[in-house]
């Protein structure tokens, strides 16, 4: 399902479980997190025909401002859902795979450079026919020696360097850094590698429902014949796999429990380590690693390691063998024949509703993505990015830092203490723009005889370079994602908020649209960014990127209160018929959206009054029709909602609800803007009206 480098970042995030928050996830469909709308290249701000202007805004602000759009909207076979955030997805493949097959062209094209790497790798990821003729070969050496094990010995050794094949087995491994001293890496080991989505899968029936499970069960017997076991023999091993990671999952974090980091941060000595899982040579392992050896190793699943052990006493050999073969074919079935990404895909089907796979160009799209994203990234910068936008930007984002200063400054729920605390941690938030300063090179990846091949020479080179800075302080300027990616992070560990190039183009950002559209759009997103280091999670950390509590008793209570109140409102949303929002999994993210919505909206009010602009009249209470020309504050709310346009397949849509920490995009359309009092003087909407919500009811957090 995912290449080689892609479970790198999966084993980080399960590491270290707070590396950063992005405005939107999309669902599986290629290995780069992608999600941002779209609108006509021709058009600069609202686009009439994408609305339904015979809506009534107080009935369904979603169908007013998205319904001429999801009329005519269809689903591509290989999509599980399209929309604002699909459809520029799609766009940016169009161009970064028309940017490849040019270099590819270009006889100029040095091929050691990182771009000719790229072009390489490209091409090999688009000869399917030898990929389909070497099959499950290029994991074969990988598959025997999981094969070999023999005992609990074996299989415990055989994890000492099994990240190396992108395998994580029983215990995640990553490097980030240390909660507690932001400035210093550490040695950081997770939970179990497990193919469903999340532990509830294994562990709630409603979620987990049998055709899930059984298709789940099916396809992993069906690939676990590529690595040569019978049928009989597969089908036995997939149920057995199934059972035992159910094992493996029940004494992890739920997910609930996950949102509290010091649930996470459990450092343990070497010693301790070594009492608490004696089965593992810990210096050995950190030695195999090739790392010196670290007397504290930060633990993120206290519970699961103390009770690993026991379920080990009873585990079956042949189970746990066939298990990290699955892990090694799924973390590679992308990259092989058809055949065997055809059989995976099985899956993808039942859990997202997509009917076939993404075009081969695509795909191998996000390998490249994967392994030389820099050197794509650099091609896109120059061609797509001009300075003068990276500067607009910067400035746009000091606007809305200054308007959230204010809402902190006016928080009357808090104490002069915590208030100046919080103040101090906003006023050292790091801004990063478009592109780093310095670019990510390649120079130690070589183009191996395979696709495969070269991924792993990729993945193993990026593995080696993070295990490497174990003994550096980390670098604030470095980035972690990619500049053409179309989404926007915040990062509680380093205190910072990422706008990437290929998030800032309309409608999220268009210089040539009216101030009002990119306030509700991209300002929009700022404000969400900046409010995650103050939610329920990144209030866990301070100013400068320290797990440390920094409030009030006082404070935090009531804090939490707020927290919960906006839960209870979103647990009440039918996302679908019988599917429930679940407020508490998605509050950190319905909370940023509230906090993005108000204070961009604060921002666009400064702009205004900067400029001379008065205040625009209130529509008549119960007046339907609005139309244009829309004043500023309607163009605000209207982006604000048209950035979340989107149509889901079901199954992709239970998927979500289940298993994703965002509400549904049509929930993220409407509710931050009822829990905002100018939104009902915008649009004229009283109470008796379907949006309406009772200002009581209201949540208001900064």
């Amino acid at each position: 399902m995912t290449s080689p480098r892609s479970s790198l970042v999966a084993a980080l995030i399960v590491a270290g479980g707070l590396l950063a928050t992005p405005i939107a996830t999309v669902l599986a469909q290629s290995a780069t997190p992608i999600a941002s709308p779209v609108a006509s290249a021709t058009i600069h701000g609202i686009d009439l025909a994408n609305m339904d202007l015979a809506a009534d805004p107080g009935a369904d602000f979603n169908e007013f401002v998205n319904g001429g759009w999801l009329e005519k909207a269809e689903i591509r076979p290989d999509r599980s859902s399209t929309g604002s955030f699909q459809l520029l997805s799609d766009e940016l493949k169009v161009y970064l795979i028309d940017l490849l097959e040019r270099r590819a062209a270009d006889p100029a094209l040095d091929p050691v450079s990182d771009q000719g790497k790229a072009v390489a790798y490209y091409r090999q990821g688009m000869d399917m026919a030898t990929r389909d003729a070497e099959g499950i070969a290029p994991i074969k050496p990988m598959l025997d020696e999981v094969a070999a094990i023999s005992s609990l010995d074996d299989y415990v050794t055989y994890q000492q360097t099994s990240v190396f094949d992108a395998v994580s087995g029983l215990l995640g491994m990553g490097v980030g850094s240390a909660l507690e001293d932001s400035d210093a890496h550490a040695l950081y080991l997770g939970g179990p590698y497990y193919g469903l989505p999340n532990r509830d899968y294994y562990l709630d029936e409603t979620i987990g429902t049998p055709e899930i499970v059984q298709s789940y069960v099916d396809t992993n017997a069906n690939l676990l014949q590529f690595a040569g076991y019978s049928p009989d023999e597969a089908a036995r091993l997939a149920q057995a796999v199934f059972d035992w990671e159910k094992t493996l999952v029940a004494p992890t974090l739920t997910r609930e429990q996950q949102q509290d980091a010091n649930l996470s941060n459990n450092p343990y000595t070497l010693a301790e380590l070594q009492a608490a899982f004696p089965l593992m040579d810990w210096t050995a392992y950190q030695q195999a690693l090739g790392i010196p050896v670290q007397d504290t190793v930060i633990v993120t699943e206290k519970g699961y390691l103390e009770a690993l052990p026991k379920i080990l006493e009873t585990a079956d050999i042949d189970t746990l063998k066939a298990a990290l073969a699955l892990e090694l074919i799924w973390a590679n079935a992308g990259d092989l024949s058809e055949e065997i990404g055809d059989t995976a895909f099985e899956f993808s089907k039942v859990i997202s509703g997509r009917e076939k796979r993404s075009p081969l160009e695509e795909r191998v799209l996000a390998g490249v993505q994967g392994s030389f994203g820099f050197a794509v990234g650099k091609l896109y910068v120059e061609e797509r990015f001009p300075p003068e936008a990276k500067a607009e930007m910067e400035q746009l984002t000091q606007d809305v830092l200054a308007a959230f200063r204010l809402r902190l400054e006016a928080a009357d729920w808090m104490t002069p203490e915590t208030k100046q605390k919080a103040l101090d941690k906003l006023s050292k938030v790091r801004v990063k723009v478009g592109y780093p300063n310095t670019w990510e090179t390649y120079e130690d990846v070589e183009i191996g005889p395979s696709y495969v091949t070269t991924g792993y020479n990729a993945y193993r080179a990026q593995l080696r370079e993070d295990l490497d800075d174990i003994t550096k302080p980390v670098d604030r300027d470095k980035w972690n994602a990619l500049p053409q990616t179309v989404n926007a992070f915040y990062s509680p560990t380093r205190n910072e908020i990422v706008f990437p190039a290929g998030i800032l183009q309309a409608p999220f950002f268009d210089i040539n649209a009216d101030p009002a559209v990119n306030y509700g759009g991209i300002g929009y997103v700022i404000g969400h960014e900046i409010t995650h280091g103050f939610d329920l999670e990144g209030s866990q950390f301070d100013a400068e990127g320290d797990l440390s509590d920094w409030w009030t008793d006082e404070d935090r209570v009531k804090f939490e209160a707020l927290n919960d109140r906006l839960a209870e409102q979103y647990s009440a949303i039918e996302a679908m018929p019988g599917k429930f929002v679940n407020g508490q999994l998605t509050v950190t993210e319905n909370a940023a959206d509230l906090g993005g919505i108000q204070t961009a909206y604060d921002a666009l009010q400064a702009r205004l009054a900067r400029e001379g602009v008065l205040p625009a009249a209130t529509p008549a209470a119960g007046d339907s029709d609005i139309a244009p020309p829309f004043t500023p504050e309607q163009q605000f709310y209207i982006a604000a909602a048209t950035i979340w346009r989107d149509k889901m397949r079901d199954e992709a849509l239970q998927t979500q609800i289940d298993s994703g920490v965002h509400s549904p995009s049509s929930v993220r359309a409407v509710q931050p803007l009822r829990n905002h009092d100018p939104f009902y003087d915008a649009f004229g909407i009283t109470e008796g009206d379907p949006v309406w919500l009772a200002p009581e009811d209201r949540v208001v957090i900064w």
